[in-house]
């Protein structure tokens, strides 16, 4: 068709693209006076009665979509034999242009990426599947909205009134075998031919927003068939190797969508959306609080953009127009002034790093801020978390990871992308890996199914393991000259050996509650610096306890909500620990001066990072960086809960959720210092604050009657159980006892909360306490915990029994009155389970396993019948889970992704 031509009411006015579905024109509505998109399908291929059916389906399946990054359907028609469709027609680019001109950065990308999601959302909701996404198929306008084109390829994923799906296969679906879809972008089940669903426009997504944060396709070869095979069978580089400072959580998304099992990726596109959300939000944060990272798809071309720096949209494509733009809205002078200013301020908040508050005084080096360097060493997300160690000489990491719920150990070199399994999956935790200081031994702390760890040596690249020492816990920590080891035993005793195990000595031993958790022997070797955990304060505290002696005194530095690893530097000008500190809530690696005590920062960003290892020259260190996930679901079946946190916080409902007889749930989450309880809707609705500014406040159990809760809170300064009215209000202590109280389980009657104690000795027991208070019942006298009330209120399920190498824990049945266990268990996937509830009936007892990194529910009888599984989700954890007496569930459920870093030039 030619300039001026006309079909129906429409004059054409040029020719703007073609594809495989038909021709497109610029045309005028002569009765509306506006212009539009003509898609004509060409004469040469009107009588191919196939390719005419799928016209139609494309018109009436995108014309049912209303959205405002839809492009929108005006009618469908014929005129003289030429089928045609008239839609909205868009100024703009092609996503598919900017990407190439690196014209987004990431809170741009983001807005797209947030967009397109939105419009996917809604066409599935309209049950439509787009089949073909692609950065072609999307137009940027020039105020920025984002509109998705051609539903060409798009079918109903239900029958319809018009036709039977099972009469399309050959019209709207593909013929047996035949691949529809633009190659790079589709997924293993569209690759191959296979009936897809909406998690296949998921992964088109996914592939699209890879491009679109890297500049590079996740999937690519020489030709079309090396591009599916790389699509089935290989894994993408990982985005973090590709966009230096991309967040960990953003990454995490991508590799979602990514996944080869459909049923592994995200399911539905507003559980995508919501997580994308969530990711610009905390970078909204970061930049508001004057925290904002450098976030560009190229950091050697980085360009500052912003509305007064937006390039304009001067180029045609397939589907919009060549418009041009005002490019000199300000003069080159203003806009280098401008450039040039920015660029200094980014440079200044970034020597500056994080400025603490006023309890830390924090004081980054400029310098090393500019030249410190943090690299992924591993990209699975499986490494047991602050289980990695650097060799003294650098060339060597070992760690391990967890895999179908086992934990093998593995050794990589740092150079090079070689690794080899030195102990295979194991059904073990490893507690602690630590280089021999000629680097050439691997030493561990391994718990041998019996939960009594022992220390381990095997060579670096791999040989048989041999014990060293029993009844000792890791990371051990080598003497200055490398002829002892140093190691925690029983939680309370400082204990050193020999390099081969012998000559086991006490240095020093603990009292009053308190818990030895990491050691690190100081450069020259007159003190051990440890994390030791305080009752009075439930803090994490430093001190150095003389090798000599033994006696201790108080490392300067201030107490930490949790220590997770300890190394002292090698000229002794300070130590460097994972630390939490009550400011920001999450696990960061932080440089202690000695003897100054100053604190300052080394990692700031939202990551916990567990464990710290560093080499001899105490350039770099290895850590592993934890990120997690989670949200709250609800459902009377548990294998179909629904979602009902919008947003993804890193602790939402990990330290307790609860069901009341009302529907609502009781959760936790974390502000700032406090850990706090909050109540929310069954619906996502009516969330709400429940405790302020009372330290931590966690494990909260609804009473039956729905009137008050019965938490866990350390407001009094040591761990206590209170109680308060389900609206937050009259909050009162139920104990006083000076040890530790947790893991409360209040009585189907309301009368009594049983709970257990860890006393100064640091023995657990099992009390009960009246629910207005009172004085304390002891219920057990050897070590025990976790207790759960049974439905009939008659018994409690708890852990019981010391463990030692012949008896390990074992699960059982007291009464609540008292005496001894009804019933004896051996019932190890149960305890190993974070926590374990009776199953409203009383003849189980419901547990969540890990099998492949995936959390799901599990029913033990207690008549001695086999497990049976209740939900069979394909991704995620599950952090804790309640269940009420009419058997409806309620999750915390999310990810939790962990692998080795590298941090060099960090001082």
């Amino acid at each position: 068709m030619l300039p001026g031509d006309k079909i129906g009411h429409y004059r054409i006015v040029s020719k703007i693209g073609e594809g495989g579905m038909g021709e497109v024109y610029l045309a005028e509505d002569a009765k509306l006076g506006r212009r539009v998109a003509l898609k004509v399908l060409p004469p040469g291929v009107a009588s191919d009665n196939d390719r005419m059916l799928r016209f139609e389906h494309e018109a009436k399946s995108a014309s049912a979509l209303n959205h405002p990054n839809i492009i929108t359907i005006y009618e469908i028609n014929d005129e003289d034999g030429r089928l045609f469709i008239a839609m909205e027609y868009v100024e703009g680019q092609t996503l598919a242009k900017k990407i190439k001109r690196k014209e987004l950065d990431l809170r741009k990308s983001l807005d797209v990426a947030i967009q397109i999601a939105a419009a996917l959302a809604a066409a599935h909701q309209a049950n439509v599947i787009h089949r073909d996404i692609k950065p072609d198929n999307i137009i940027l306008r020039p105020d920025g909205i984002a509109k998705v084109l051609d539903f060409g390829l798009a079918k109903l994923t239900e029958k319809t009134s018009a036709y039977d799906l099972e009469t399309l296969t050959t019209l709207v679906k593909t013929s047996p075998g035949l691949i529809m879809g633009t190659v790079g972008y589709m997924s293993p089940e569209q690759s191959r031919g296979k009936v897809v669903d909406g998690r296949s426009d998921i992964f088109s997504f996914g592939s699209m927003l890879y491009e679109i944060l890297s500049g590079k396709r996740p999937f690519t070869g020489e030709n079309e068939v090396d591009v599916i095979a790389s699509i089935i069978h290989q894994e993408p580089v990982p985005l973090s190797g590709l966009v230096p400072g991309i967040p960990s959580q953003l990454e995490l998304i991508v590799r979602k969508t990514l996944r080869k099992n459909r049923d592994e990726r995200y399911q539905t596109f507003p559980e995508l959306l919501a997580d994308l959300k969530d990711v610009r939000q905390e970078l909204t944060l970061e930049s508001n609080s004057g925290r904002a990272q450098i976030n560009t798809n190229d950091i050697d071309t980085a360009m500052i953009t912003g509305d007064a720096f937006t390039r304009p949209f001067t180029e045609s494509n397939g589907y919009g127009s060549s418009h041009g733009f005002i490019r000199d809205v300000i003069s080159k002078e203003v806009r280098l002034y401008s450039v040039i200013t920015v660029g200094i301020i980014l440079a200044a908040l970034f020597a500056i790093g994080f400025v603490a508050t006023k309890w830390y005084r924090s004081s980054p080096d400029a310098e090393s801020f500019q030249t410190m360097r943090l690299s992924k060493l591993t990209a699975t997300g499986n490494i047991t978390s602050g289980q990695a160690a650097v060799s003294p000489d650098g060339k060597l990491i070992a760690y391990a990871v967890q895999e179908a719920g086992e934990q093998s150990l593995w050794v990589k070199q740092t150079a090079s992308a070689s690794s080899v399994q030195i102990i295979p999956p194991a059904n073990l935790n490893y507690k602690g890996i630590t280089f021999s200081p000629d680097s050439a031994f691997v030493y561990y702390a391994s718990d041998e199914k019996t939960n009594i760890p022992s220390i381990f040596q095997i060579p670096a690249l791999g040989g048989v393991p041999r014990k060293l020492v029993m009844n000792a816990d890791g990371p051990i920590g080598f003497s200055p000259d490398g002829s002892r080891f140093s190691f925690v035993r029983k939680q309370n005793a400082l204990m050193s050996a020999n390099i081969d195990g012998s000559d086991v000595k006490t240095i020093a031993e603990v009292s009053n509650g308190k818990i030895l958790n990491r050691t690190s022997w100081s450069p020259d070797g007159d003190t051990i610096v440890a994390a030791i955990f305080l009752p009075e304060d439930s803090r994490d505290h430093l001190i150095e306890i003389d090798t000599d002696s033994g006696r201790e005194r108080e490392f300067p530095s201030p107490p930490w909500l949790r220590l997770r690893g300890v190394a002292w530097l090698p000229d002794s000008s300070g130590v460097i620990v994972n630390g939490r500190d009550p400011e920001t809530q999450i696990l960061q690696v932080w440089r202690i001066s000695y003897p100054e005590g100053q604190v300052t920062r080394v990692t700031n960003d939202l990551s916990n990072y567990q464990g710290v290892s560093l080499t001899n020259d105490g350039q770099t260190l290895v850590s592993t960086q934890q990120n997690f996930l989670s949200n709250i679901w609800i459902g009377l079946r548990p294998e179909t809960p629904a979602k009902i946190t919008s947003e993804v916080g890193r602790d939402e409902g990990m330290s307790g959720v609860a069901l009341a007889p009302d529907g609502r749930i009781v959760y936790t989450t974390r502000i700032k210092e406090n850990q706090d309880l909050w109540i929310i809707n069954r619906d996502g609705s009516g969330n709400r604050q429940l405790t302020f500014n009372v330290k931590s406040n966690f494990s909260p159990v609804v009473t039956p009657d729905g009137r008050n809760i019965v938490f866990v809170s350390t407001r009094a300064g040591n761990l206590g159980i209170w109680r308060m009215d389900i609206d937050g209000e009259n909050s009162m202590p139920l104990t006083s006892d000076p040890g530790s109280e947790a893991e409360p389980s209040v009585s189907p009657d309301g009368r009594w909360v049983v709970y257990s104690v860890t006393d100064s000795a640091n023995k657990t027991t099992i009390w009960k306490v009246g629910i207005g208070g009172g004085t304390p019942v002891q219920l057990t006298k050897v070590e025990s915990g976790r207790p759960v009330v049974s439905p009939d209120g008659k018994f409690a399920a708890c852990e019981f029994g010391e463990v030692t190498p012949d008896s390990p824990v074992k699960l059982a049945i007291i009464p609540i009155d008292g005496g001894p266990p009804a019933k004896l268990f051996d019932l190890p996937l149960v305890l190993k389970s974070r926590v374990f509830r009776w199953a409203p009936d009383g003849k189980s007892l419901i547990y969540f396993d890990s099998r492949d990194r995936v959390h799901n529910l599990w029913s033990q009888p207690l008549d001695g019948g086999v497990p049976k599984q209740l939900t069979d989700f394909k991704a995620d954890r599950i952090f804790r889970f309640d269940v009420s007496p009419n058997g409806e569930f309620v999750f915390a459920r999310g990810t939790d992704a962990s692998d080795v870093v590298m941090i060099s030039n960090f001082r």
